[in-house]
């Protein structure tokens, strides 16, 4: 056992900034730590933003899709999402190109995918919900149930201990102090409290964004069943500037993200959704840029230095993630993770490495990485737009066949998240299938080469 392990004890305070999933996630997995370890601790969560209310204040600016994987997960800590916070049940997935699009579906026959869409906060900034339909409003409330306390004051900084034994001190509101065990940042990407970490000289250095694009369109419910109808729309438009895009039903909107290889800007989703094939879906392009709500969130593109500290440890979309896709469950995984750390491992710098940083960087950095040779090996296949279609043609037309179930498993996993980007990238790109897929690419190639439609 090392010498600076710092274990908590009865009595230790734990300090989380930031009442998002992330934070929310720590504070269940602390209370149930402790509990186990027939410890006494005090768990304080700081979040200023108010859930319960409409519009960008109270949002946390992400699509909002809660994965099957998730949800089971979520079941076993016994968090069950309520009713009320579920907008729409999403059965299918669509897989659109500039040509031909293939429906896709979970690749275990007769299985009803456990995959909903949910609000951050209480709905887009026209919204008029009369009931607490936010799912973060939900956790935050279910771990304060359980114990933890919510203070909603802005913290003000954060002094780190002098020495290894030494409290961290928490500043809020008006001048009040909490001397902390543990401070665990949760704050996200977003906001100016990761900058002021950035500049408290332990060794951390945030991860690199690029800025995304949200835009939730209301259109009813009754449009929407008519334009979805319970399924996600995935692009893959071979578009020079932008690397995916989708439009996924949440009760009485349409929400639209638009990821680019940089910062997305407002002509760049215009493109988007002036293109021929967004058209067919959504007819009125760009016009439902007058009548909606927007925003340009911060999305992770690499891995942070140093999340950790003695005493300190920062988690979620500021600490190690998943690029791209399920932010939530990102946070379930990590939040676990540097909670175990703490509880039996102790909360030194030594320890949040070996036990948190370490076995993230695992999960999701080097996951990370075929993430985006993958998006890059898909955008060279886009790019012959012919052959593309051929492959996804011969899918359609061939369900039955193990070539078709490959590509549509492959997708489908990506699509989701349901599996890790390496799983996903060796199951549409490994050769057996390549060689099978020989004659309908030679076939492509040469229809694009000659121009025959």
């Amino acid at each position: 056992m090392l010498n600076n392990r710092i274990p908590l004890r009865n009595g230790s305070k734990i300090a989380i900034i930031g009442g998002g999933p992330a934070g929310s996630f720590f504070a269940n997995f602390a209370l149930r730590l402790a509990r186990k370890m027939g410890l006494e601790v005090s768990i304080t969560i700081f979040e200023t933003r108010n859930f319960t209310r409409a519009g960008r204040s109270a949002c946390n600016m992400s699509v909002g899709v809660l994965a099957e994987r998730l949800r089971e997960r979520l079941d076993q800590e016994d968090i069950q999402v309520p009713p009320r916070c579920i907008q729409t049940e999403i059965e299918r997935y669509s897989f659109f190109t500039q040509d031909d699009h293939l429906q896709l579906h979970h690749p275990e026959p007769g299985h009803k995918p456990r995959i909903v869409t949910v609000f951050r906060g209480a709905g887009p900034v026209h919204s008029h919900y009369t009931e607490d339909i936010s799912f973060d409003n939900f956790l935050l409330r279910l771990v304060e149930r359980r114990g933890a306390r919510v203070i909603p004051q802005e913290v003000k900084d954060v002094i780190l201990p002098s020495h290894i034994q030494a409290r961290t001190q928490v500043l809020y509101g008006d001048g009040e102090e909490l001397p902390a065990d543990l401070v665990v940042g949760a704050f996200g990407l977003n906001t100016p409290t990761i900058e002021h970490f950035g500049k408290k000289g332990f060794g951390y250095v945030p991860p690199r964004t690029i800025k995304s694009c949200i835009l939730d369109v209301p259109l009813g419910k009754e449009a929407i069943a008519a334009t979805c109808n319970k399924t996600i729309h995935v692009f893959a438009l071979g578009m020079k500037e932008i690397e995916f895009a989708s439009i996924t039903p949440r009760g009485d909107y349409l929400t639209i993200a638009v990821v680019g290889r940089r910062d997305i800007n407002i002509s760049q989703v215009k493109e988007f959704l002036s293109h021929p094939v967004v058209v067919k879906i959504l007819p009125q392009g760009p016009e439902v840029l007058k009548n909606c709500c927007i925003c340009f969130p911060k999305i992770s593109v690499s891995t942070p230095f140093q999340p950790y500290s003695d005493r300190l440890v920062i988690i979620g979309d500021a600490g190690v993630s998943r690029s791209y896709k399920n932010g939530i469950e990102s946070a379930f995984v990590v939040a676990k993770l540097a909670a175990q750390t703490a509880f039996r491992e102790g909360v030194s710098k030594e320890a949040f490495e070996r036990g948190y940083y370490k076995p993230a960087r695992k999960i999701f950095a080097r996951d990370n990485l075929y993430g985006k040779l993958m998006f890059r090996t898909f955008d060279l296949v886009a790019s012959q737009r012919r052959v593309l279609t051929e492959r996804l043609e011969y899918a359609r037309v061939h369900r039955e066949r193990w070539i078709a179930h490959r590509i549509n498993e492959g997708l489908w996993n990506l699509v989701t998240g349901d599996a890790p980007y390496k799983e996903v990238f060796f199951e549409l790109f490994n050769l057996r299938l390549q060689i099978s897929l020989l004659s309908v690419t030679l076939y492509g190639l040469i229809k694009q080469k000659f121009g025959i439609k």
